[in-house]
This record gives C-alpha cells, sequence and structure tokens, in this order.
C-alpha cells in the first residue's frame, strides 16, 4: 500500500476545491468575498491536513472530510448561486474523500503496528 495515498487524495481535493472555485466564480455573475475567503481557508487546511496525513492517515482524512461539509454547507448558505457552478465538483471531492476512509483506516493500523514493533 502507498503510504502516501491518503496524502495524495487531500492534495487532489485540494486541487478540486480550487477548480471548483474558479468555475463558480466564471459561472456565477456576482462576486463574493466572503465565498472566497472562505475557500482559501479551506485550501489552506487541506494543505495542512495534507501534511499531517503521513503520520495520522485516517484522523486526516476525516477531518478533511467533515472540514470539506461543514465549509460547503456555509458557502452554500451565503451565497446558493456559487454552488450551481461547481455542484458536480463538489460532489466528486465528497464521493472521492468517503471512499479514501476504509484506505486510510488500513493506512493507519499498519502504522500502529509498525510502532508497537
Amino acid at each position: 500500500m502507498d503510504k502516501n495515498k491518503t496524502q495524495n487524495i487531500i492534495l487532489d481535493a485540494l486541487c478540486l476545491l480550487i477548480v471548483g472555485e474558479i468555475i463558480s466564480l466564471l459561472a456565477g455573475k456576482n462576486f463574493s468575498w466572503a465565498v472566497t475567503l472562505i475557500t482559501a481557508g479551506e485550501v489552506i487546511l487541506f494543505f495542512i491536513l495534507a501534511l499531517l496525513a503521513k503520520r495520522n492517515p485516517y484522523p486526516s482524512i476525516l477531518s478533511a472530510l467533515v472540514l470539506f461539509i461543514i465549509i460547503s454547507i456555509i458557502t452554500a448558505a451565503l451565497k446558493p448561486s456559487f454552488l450551481g457552478g461547481s455542484i458536480v465538483i463538489k460532489i466528486f471531492i465528497l464521493i472521492y474523500l468517503v471512499r479514501a476512509i476504509a484506505d486510510a483506516r488500513e493506512m493507519q493500523v499498519l502504522k500502529k503496528r509498525e510502532i508497537e514493533k
């Protein structure tokens, strides 16, 4: 199993967040600083979680998933028109993170066994 798989998944999700934000900006008529700043904060937090994923893959992927859901709800409440441009990407990110949970859990167990040896 690839040791960096969880880290790569979080970094992929980070890139998709950026692409989704660009699509939302291009699809929307009104610019929203609040949504853009929240998304920038989310990108920074995802980068931090990706760095932490090497040591703790399972908590990192769960944190990324929860963070993504919470921020998606907040940004949808702030500017519902932005959601339309990137809904497909948001669904893809959600599925991508959920599918990675099992691998991250397995990786966490393997790391724990290595430490115990």
